[in-house]
């Protein structure tokens, strides 16, 4: 497929480039806009001309992970006139690349609104004379990339936010290669969504003209393909560790359970311990902070049921059930939600371990996005395996597999709790990551140790590396203007540490192009008396490519500590004084 350059924004363009006003387009919408809801909200704000500006003054573009946007009227906005224009570029850009013929399947999430969007869309596109398969039931994301490659079709759209605000809703569209869209394609797309010609009831096809999947058999098909079975040895006993410890388990009120119950049984393992009020999908997330297993307080109720059981780890997906989260006590009983690169180099580990099964020499292949941390770099370099630094996002991620067919697909990852375990899907997948680290949980069990000492014991042979993330959420134009000035004027210092190297990959020099600034510190000057010229300090600092919020990424590396938990606990400090440095870049004037 083809590739290109990542814009790193989630924002809306200006509808400069068509020809109505934004009121002439509201009267437009208003016309043909089959959702009551939202025809309501015209009628009612149309007399604000800020309003008018913020819903139909701009067009929602493709960012890291398709389209999101608060669910409300207006092409700035997720809803389903817009999808209804997303759906009929789709289904054009897939006629004229001859894809037609293969079709397209839909899907969607527990979000309100959701199974409309879907279902206009998979309508729209088979009046186009796409022949075009529904799921028909809430499902998660890797349900959908997984019947994208099982029935060969030339597209997938996924009508999912994902972990975002409860508000939000989205469109992911994936292609013939089974990833998600890039650049240039996304591009080819998004010129194709014609505003001056809004798409209306009668073009599309009757409900009956979409191939109905059942949710169930959907499920069957991918537990087959994407999760492993227990293999036993000659003398009969498995060998997966099939005596996993106690697991709590939390979909957050997302669609991930059905598909996890269904996973563990196939996979040998016994079922986890549900927290009950968050195991059925209600895309309203009632009682959760924040959809999000990555922010505080989110895991919570699932740790209290772990206490009260007395497990020691809790997993959880997040809405769409392509992210795994993964909580366990640490040495003083304190719950630590372990972050997205330590949860990536153990489940990298592992799998390698898996890899290395005495099958003839073949070359394998991993991946990560640039603002993952380096260990699991240093890992693969350790134990043999090719390792490719991408953009961020899966849809970059996933391209080293499509780019070597002739070798095994190990891992892939990134820090945002995004893990591909498998390349029966090419896209992350909460499901079958939760499944091998289950496994992984349990062959660890059988030695004595836990997630954190294993940890440490990888920390002693590829170096220490402590990472963290900070996010500033702000006005996109506050955004905007303080990435500039860090371009214009870069720092010399942060938080008294020297800046030794900048990267802008926006840069004739950069690997690829991406809004994206990185960083390189010496942690202490010459002239300190704890000057440690071998400490490795990095910084990436983004936009976010999903939400309205600066993204900052931290790594310190330590080569050869003496004592590791230690010298963690050094490192953890040096990047909060720096995250706190750097965070005030962002804060409005």
């Amino acid at each position: 497929m083809e590739h290109g350059s990542q814009s790193g924004k989630q924002n809306a363009e200006p509808a400069g480039k068509y020809t109505m006003t934004p009121a002439e387009l509201l009267d437009s919408w208003l016309e043909i806009d089959p959702d009551p809801a939202t025809r309501r909200a015209i009628e009612a704000e149309r007399h604000r001309s800020e309003w008018v500006q913020a819903q139909f003054g701009s067009v929602l573009r493709f960012g890291t992970a398709g389209m999101r946007a608060p669910a409300g009227p207006g092409p700035a906005r997720m809803n389903r006139v817009m999808v209804r224009i997303a759906a009929r570029a789709v289904g054009a850009e897939l006629i004229a690349a001859g894809f037609g013929s293969r079709g397209a399947v839909v899907g969607f999430d527990a979000r309100p609104g959701s199974a409309d969007m879907a279902f206009d869309a998979a309508r729209l596109l088979a009046a186009m004379g796409i022949p075009t398969a529904i799921i028909d039931g809430p499902a998660p994301t890797p349900l959908l990339a997984r019947q994208l490659l099982a029935r060969s079709a030339g597209a997938g759209l996924m009508v999912t936010a994902s972990h975002n605000p409860r508000d939000d809703n989205g469109l992911k569209v994936y292609w013939a290669d089974g990833t998600q869209i890039r650049p240039p394609l996304d591009r080819r797309i998004e010129a194709r969504m014609d505003l001056s010609s809004l798409p209306t009831g009668r073009e599309l096809a009757a409900r009956h003209d979409v191939e109905s999947l059942d949710v169930r058999s959907v499920i069957a098909e991918y537990v087959g393909a994407a999760v492993r079975r227990p293999v036993f040895g000659a003398d009969g006993q498995p060998v997966d560790p099939n005596d996993v410890p106690p697991i709590v388990y939390t979909a957050l009120c997302g669609v991930g359970s059905q598909t996890l119950s269904h996973a563990f049984a196939t996979a040998g393992l016994p079922p986890p311990i549900y927290v009950a009020h968050q195991r059925h999908p209600d895309g309203t997330f009632p009682g959760l902070p924040f959809p999000n297993p990555e922010e505080p307080g989110t895991l919570g109720d699932a740790m209290a049921l772990a206490e009260d059981h007395d497990v020691n780890l809790v997993l959880a997906n997040d809405p769409d059930a392509d992210r795994l989260a993964v909580a366990v006590p640490d040495r003083d009983g304190a719950w630590h939600r372990l972050n997205g690169d330590e949860l990536g180099v153990l489940l990298c580990d592992w799998l390698i371990g898996l890899h290395d099964d005495g099958r003839a020499a073949q070359p394998l292949v991993s991946a990560s996005s640039v603002v993952s941390g380096r260990m699991v770099e240093a890992l693969c370099a350790a134990r043999g395996v090719a390792h490719h630094r991408t953009l961020t996002g899966f849809k970059w991620i996933m391209e080293p597999r499509l780019a070597h067919p002739g070798a095994r697909w190990v891992f892939g990852y990134e820090e945002a709790l995004g893990y591909s375990v498998t390349d029966a899907v090419l896209d992350k997948d909460g499901i079958s990551a939760a499944v091998e680290f289950a496994r992984l949980a349990g062959a660890l069990a059988a030695r004595g140790i836990g997630p954190l000492e294993r940890l440490d014991e990888l920390a002693a042979e590829v170096g220490l590396h402590v990472t963290g993330a900070a996010s500033v959420r702000a006005n996109t134009a506050v955004i905007a203007a303080a990435m500039a000035s860090l371009r214009a004027d870069p720092p010399r210092t942060i938080a008294e540490y020297p800046v030794t190297k900048i990267t802008d990959w926006l840069g004739p020099d950069a690997p690829h192009l991406a809004d994206l600034v990185e960083l390189e510190l010496a942690p202490t000057s010459a002239g300190s008396p704890d000057y440690d010229p071998e400490t490795q300090v990095r910084i990436c600092i983004r936009p976010s490519g999903t939400e309205p919020k600066a993204k900052i990424y931290l790594e310190a590396v330590s080569p050869n500590p003496d004592d590791v938990r230690a010298e963690r606990r050094r490192l953890q400090a040096l990047l909060d004084a720096i995250a706190g440095a750097v965070s005030v870049w962002f804060e409005p004037a």
